[in-house]
Parts: C-alpha cells; sequence; structure tokens
C-alpha cells in the first residue's frame, strides 16, 4: 500500500459510516515517540481522556507506561479494570465523586490513587470524607500559571500547600501545572511562553522546598507543550492526543514526530444541486465544537464545507470529479478527543485489513444507586 494511502481499507464493503478507524502500528509509533521526547518512559503519566480505550492503555504497559491520568469516572474505571499502577483523576471532584473516589480507592488497595485540589473548602472537605472513610487522600496542587480554568495561582499556592502537607487526613503529592492555554504555532514562541510561564511555579517550588524540606514531584503539561516541558528535569510529562494525533494540534506542532492513527469513514449520501454533496458525518459523528471545516476529507482538500446537522454534513466541491452516491471517504478531524467519545466503538485496521474491533469503554459510566 502506499504511504500515502496509509489509511485505505482493502474491503471497504465491510464498512458503516459514520465510523471510527484505529491503526495500532501507529499507535505504537506514537507511543515510541512519546517515550523518545520524555527520554524516560517513568516520567510519563499519559491522559486517556483521548482515546478511551483500554486497548490503547495496554500498549501503552506493554513499552513500560505505568500511570495514567483520566477526568471521569468512566476513564477511572476503565484504568482500573486495567490494573495500572497509578491513577490521577486530573479534575477536583465535587463532594459526591470525592466519596466514590475514596471507595474505590479502598477497595482497589493496589493501585495508588490521587486527584487534584485548588481551594481550601475542598481541601477541609477532603480531609473530613477521608477521616470518616479511614483513608488518605492523595493530592495534587493544582496550580493555574495562566490558563485560567482551575487551579490556584503560584503567588497564593504556599499556604494551600502547608495546609495540605499539615493535614494528617490526606498526604501532599505534589504540583500538577497544566498550561493548555500555550498553543503557539512557532516552536521557539513555544518554548518561550513555556518557560516564561513557569517561572513562578519554579519560585513556589523554592518557598515550597524552604518550608517542608524537599522538592515537592511536579506533573507538566499536555501535548502543545509537551517538548518544552520535557527539557526540564525530573518533572513528569502528560501528553494525550499524541497517541491518535489530529489536525488541530498537527498545524499547532508542525515538526511533532507523531503520525495520524485515527480517522474517520463516511459515505456520500446525496447530490442534492450542482457541485453540493452531503455525507452522513454530523454533528454525532465528529466533534463540533468549533467553527466548519471540522475535518479535513482525503480527497476533497479544498472543498467548502457549508453546512453540518446531527446526521449530516453538506460541503461545495467545484472539482468536477465523477463522485457516487455510496462513495467511501475517509477524514481527519480537527479535534480528536471528543470525537472518539461519539462511538462505542473503533474499527483495528493494520495492512489494510480490518482485523477486529475495539471498546471504547470509557465513553460510559454505569451508574450505581
Amino acid at each position: 500500500m502506499s504511504i500515502n494511502n496509509w489509511f485505505k481499507v482493502n474491503d471497504e464493503s465491510k464498512i458503516l459510516t459514520p465510523g471510527l478507524i484505529v491503526f495500532p502500528e501507529r499507535i505504537e509509533h506514537n507511543i515510541k515517540s512519546m517515550i523518545s521526547i520524555s527520554g524516560d518512559v517513568n516520567r510519563l503519566i499519559p491522559h486517556v481522556k483521548t482515546y478511551k480505550m483500554p486497548s490503547v492503555v495496554k500498549l501503552q504497559m506493554d513499552y513500560g507506561i505505568k500511570e495514567f491520568k483520566c477526568a471521569t469516572f468512566g476513564e477511572l474505571e476503565m484504568l482500573i479494570s486495567c490494573k495500572v499502577k497509578h491513577i490521577l483523576l486530573a479534575i477536583q471532584p465535587t463532594k459526591e465523586k470525592a466519596i466514590r473516589f475514596l471507595n474505590l480507592q479502598k477497595k482497589y488497595p493496589k493501585i495508588k490513587f490521587s486527584t487534584l485540589v485548588d481551594n481550601i473548602d475542598s481541601l477541609k472537605l477532603f480531609s473530613s470524607l477521608s477521616k470518616a472513610i479511614d483513608i488518605r487522600m492523595n493530592l495534587w496542587l493544582d496550580i493555574n500559571n495562566g490558563m485560567n480554568r482551575t487551579g490556584i495561582i503560584p503567588d497564593k499556592a504556599l499556604g494551600l500547600c502547608l495546609e495540605l502537607f499539615e493535614d494528617q487526613n490526606l498526604k501532599f503529592n505534589g504540583l500538577h501545572v497544566y498550561d493548555g492555554h500555550i498553543r503557539h504555532t512557532s516552536l521557539s514562541k513555544r518554548l518561550n511562553q513555556c518557560n516564561l510561564d513557569f517561572e513562578k511555579v519554579e519560585q513556589l517550588v523554592v518557598q515550597i522546598k524552604n518550608k517542608i524540606g524537599t522538592l515537592p514531584q511536579i506533573i507538566t503539561g499536555g501535548t502543545p507543550s509537551f517538548y518544552p516541558h520535557s527539557l526540564r528535569k525530573k518533572n513528569l510529562l502528560s501528553p494525550g492526543t499524541t497517541l491518535l494525533w489530529d489536525l488541530g494540534y498537527q498545524k499547532i506542532w508542525k515538526e511533532s514526530p507523531f503520525l495520524h492513527a485515527a480517522v474517520l469513514v463516511t459515505r456520500l449520501i446525496s447530490k442534492p444541486a450542482p457541485n453540493i454533496y452531503c455525507f452522513d458525518l454530523g454533528h454525532k459523528a465528529v466533534s463540533s465544537e468549533m467553527p466548519l471545516p471540522r475535518m479535513e476529507i482525503f480527497g476533497l482538500e479544498g472543498a467548502s464545507h457549508k453546512s453540518q446537522s446531527e446526521e449530516h454534513l453538506v460541503i461545495e466541491y467545484k472539482d468536477h470529479k465523477n463522485l457516487n452516491i455510496g462513495d467511501l471517504f475517509y477524514a481527519i478531524p480537527y479535534h480528536i478527543c471528543p470525537t472518539v467519545a461519539k462511538y462505542n466503538k473503533s474499527y483495528v485496521v493494520i495492512n489494510g485489513e480490518i482485523q477486529s474491533s475495539w471498546d471504547i469503554q470509557a465513553r460510559d459510566y454505569q451508574l450505581s444507586f
């Protein structure tokens, strides 16, 4: 198969659309690239939100990655089923979630559980719950170094850090610093902003060491700042989109070694007017939080994406190719993470052949009452 047609399936009649295809060999390439950039597999604590598949977790575990981040209880339970070493719930839990989190921690003592805190009220709540359930909660101090989504700013973090460190019901694990706001397409600008925004974190680290006598462990970055933070020493690294890759991050990190390891499949279902084509690739099949176009369709590059609704994507394409109803097309989404969450299963393709399907297990969460 031509390298330019790496995504094509030999027997396209087996594919129902819209659908998602993943390519294990490309995922393995991306895992190796993550390890190479980190310089040490033990520095990696990748986020599972991108793919939500236990099969991808197990591929990473085969390469020595043992610790993972997640954001939902569906993802947390998936990681429990994979028997990983450490699960970081990278979102500060509410009371209801904290109780469930601590009960899971007690139920699975061989796995380390940790989560985030960024304010004194949550810290007191977690302390009270930990005491009642009789288990210490592992907490990372969530630091806001410029994204302004969650976290406490470094200038105000020392007091909260000392409260956490001194609380007998809790265990201070270190600092969690996510800087998803750093999205320059220029590598030099990305490096400069990452280092500039991290200066106050470094000052905080010195203050903490002076107060408690040891340097805190630090979890840094996501995907765009993965490389800048890899140049530091001893800090942990938590990329996520690097496993499957997408157009959005490809445009930000053009020099990256990562390969697209997932594609969408869609079929032409209508030609309602001259040069107007409709595909079965609506909001329910691809992430739609951003303006059109939301994907690039191979073979229809340069097409004008006119509209999208729940089940349909309408494009205008003036290059007069012979497009027929039922033709299959492949597409790369701009944002792969919420796109994967729209599917229950993915096709697994190796060397053009559909080998099996992988469950996208963590898109669901089984409620218990």
